[in-house]
């Protein structure tokens, strides 16, 4: 490739590059957007050494740990040099695009601009932004259709896409979908000489196998102690689960309805709209049939029709979960290369030439202003969300010494980040909803967020623990889950079915946090709501913390004991004009009226 054919790419990617930048996640993820979900553990893995969910994903973590060291060695952050290994396999994936683009067509301005749109689509544009698997994905296919569709021959061509294609399948099982396609454009190549196409068949079955190669460096870390290990790959059968995907088996099926073929119909219809635009989509379509009238393209057009249509089909037929990029980019990525065959009739008629040749690079610009209007919105509200630090904010808070249990899932993963990444969190444990919680009840302090009872409730862990268990604020919306009852002396107040046992103000750099011992003198027999005020100077209500039952709703006073003490925390935000706090307790009459059943006052003192 000559200089002035290098000069376009450059400018394209450079571009790029100058979008990508400024939205590069560079903070711990905590979103839990589909595209986001494994993020925050990629992030933990790359910069580790450790390993991955199922299927693993070795080449993805080997490669990508070194270029995190690389990253980090040149004074990258740890949350951010992840996401540099996802632009450098987006850069180089849009590098081959441009290649294979450029030789089809020998019109380097015209593969620029299609290299440029495509890398501003939604898919291409975060996957190459954010700890994810599917830039590198996108790499490898482009690779492979540039092996396949390359017009001069290359020595052992059908073995260099076996070889690569292994490698593709071993990283990401769904890439098996371009097959076909391959199959299609090698045909010539396999038919040639039958007598010699058992030997051609089992050599590239055997370079295809090198591919899988790389999953011995699952058993190898989980032997060397690396932190962070996903299951047991050194046993047998954790690593076959692991290596065969087996926790995916119920996304891909055949659908039970056809409400079910509809919905997944209108998901990747939907993904493909987003990305290319409707326009993008219809002139894609009226590209390959350009491309399949004409015998220049014919082939190309042909292979890449197959390549969509395929990944296509196996999502709306057989994917039964969120749209998959590893499905999606097939179908782009062929439509956006069938562009280029539209502008190559466009330009090779005399009568359009000199308009389309004028209108290209205005046109392009147009288009990628367009996209960066769409896009740059989404892209950077899941780069930028915030989540990731406010979970880390919450085990902040945590009491030293305890066990703090996190779901596994993108907070979980933030927590851990901070914890095994960046050496934070040192005065707590912290362990996924898997853990063995009898043992740690017995050791240390259970805690866990008040958000996890929605999907866990008391009664699940009372049927895990097989006791009985009482709940208790320990922190800012941090539960305690313990086994033992904490009860006071009795010593009842005439006409107070709850007294306050002890109470006081903390503050902190951004709250205010009212600590209160509720007491049971006997069983309470209704229950009772909290209500907490924070006032001016003029009693005037600042914020609440009201909350419909003690300990974030979850201890409901009916279910408490003779003689308990309940201990509760109620976070207020940290305001300057803020004089006192009022809270108490009340219920809701049947006229629909709310009474207090005790009201109490403490006075803020934060200082400056």
């Amino acid at each position: 490739m000559r200089r002035k054919h290098i000069i376009p790419l450059g400018l394209a990617l450079a571009g790029l590059v100058v979008v990508y930048l400024p939205t590069l996640q560079t903070v711990p993820n905590g979103g839990d957007h589909y595209y986001m979900a494994d993020v925050g553990e990629m992030q933990i893995v790359l910069n580790l050494a450790g390993t991955l969910h199922a299927t693993g994903y070795p080449l993805y973590v080997i490669t990508g740990n070194v270029l995190v060291n690389a990253a980090r060695a040149l004074g990258v952050p740890p949350a951010a040099a992840p996401s540099v290994a996802s632009l450098v396999w987006g850069i180089a994936a849009l590098s081959l695009v441009y290649i294979l683009a450029f030789h089809l067509t020998g019109r380097s301005m015209w593969s620029a601009a299609v290299t440029a749109v495509f890398g501003l689509t939604q898919t291409v544009w975060l996957h190459s932004v954010i700890a994810e698997t599917y830039a590198m994905g996108l790499a490898i296919l482009a690779l492979l259709l540039l092996l396949a569709l390359w017009r001069r021959e290359i020595p052992h061509r059908v073995w260099w896409l076996a070889l690569v294609g292994g490698i593709g399948v071993a990283h990401h099982r769904l890439l098996i979908t371009v097959v076909p396609a391959l199959l299609y454009a090698v045909w010539p190549h396999l038919t040639t000489n039958l007598r010699r196409l058992p030997r051609l068949l089992i050599v590239a079955l055997l370079l295809g196998l090198v591919g899988f190669v790389p999953y011995v460096y699952l058993p190898l870390r989980a032997q060397a102690g690396a932190a962070w290990v996903y299951d047991q790959p050194d046993t047998w059968e954790g690593f076959w689960d692991q290596f065969t995907g087996r926790e995916a088996e119920n996304y891909v099926r055949w659908p039970e309805s056809a409400s079910e073929l509809s919905v997944n119909l209108k998901e990747i219809n939907a993904v493909l709209v987003t990305d290319l635009t409707v326009p993008g989509v219809l002139l894609g379509i009226a590209g390959l049939l350009v491309g399949l009238r004409r015998p220049r393209y014919r082939r190309a057009a042909v292979t890449l029709l197959i390549s969509a249509i395929t990944a296509y089909a196996f999502h709306v037929v057989l994917w039964h979960t969120y749209p998959l990029p590893a499905l999606t980019l097939p179908s782009t990525l062929s439509l956006a290369f069938a562009w280029l065959f539209l502008g190559d009739e466009l330009l090779s008629k005399e009568s359009w030439s000199r308009y389309v040749r004028g209108a290209l690079v205005p046109l392009t610009l147009l288009c990628c202003l367009m996209l960066v209007w769409r896009n740059l919105p989404f892209v950077k509200s899941l780069t930028e969300d915030p989540t990731g630090f406010q979970t880390i904010a919450l085990a902040q808070n945590a009491p030293p010494g305890s066990t703090l249990m996190m779901e596994w899932g993108p907070r979980y993963f933030a927590v851990g980040f901070a914890h095994d990444v960046l050496g934070e969190l040192g005065h707590i444990e912290v362990v996924d909803h898997q853990a063995d919680f009898s043992a740690i009840v017995e050791e240390s302090p259970l805690v866990t967020p008040e958000y996890t009872f929605y999907n866990r409730p008391v009664g699940g862990w009372e049927e895990q623990l097989g006791t009985r268990v009482y709940l208790r604020a320990v922190g800012p919306y941090l539960v305690q889950i313990d086994t033992r009852i904490e009860k006071g002396e009795t010593s009842p107040t005439p006409g107070q079915e709850i007294q306050v046992r002890e109470q006081g103000l903390r503050c902190t750099s951004d709250a205010i946090l009212l600590e209160v011992a509720w007491f049971a003198p006997s069983k309470p027999e209704r229950d009772l709501s909290v209500f907490v005020h924070l006032l001016d100077g003029q009693g005037e209500i600042m914020a609440q913390a009201d909350q419909f039952a003690p300990v974030y709703g979850w201890r409901p006073t009916t279910t408490w004991e003779a003689g308990e003490i309940v201990r509760d925390v109620y976070p207020l935000p940290r305001l300057l004009e803020a004089q006192t706090v009022r809270y108490g307790l009340y219920r809701q009459l049947a006229s629909g009226e709310f009474q207090n059943e005790g009201e109490f006052t403490l006075r803020v003192e934060c200082g400056d």
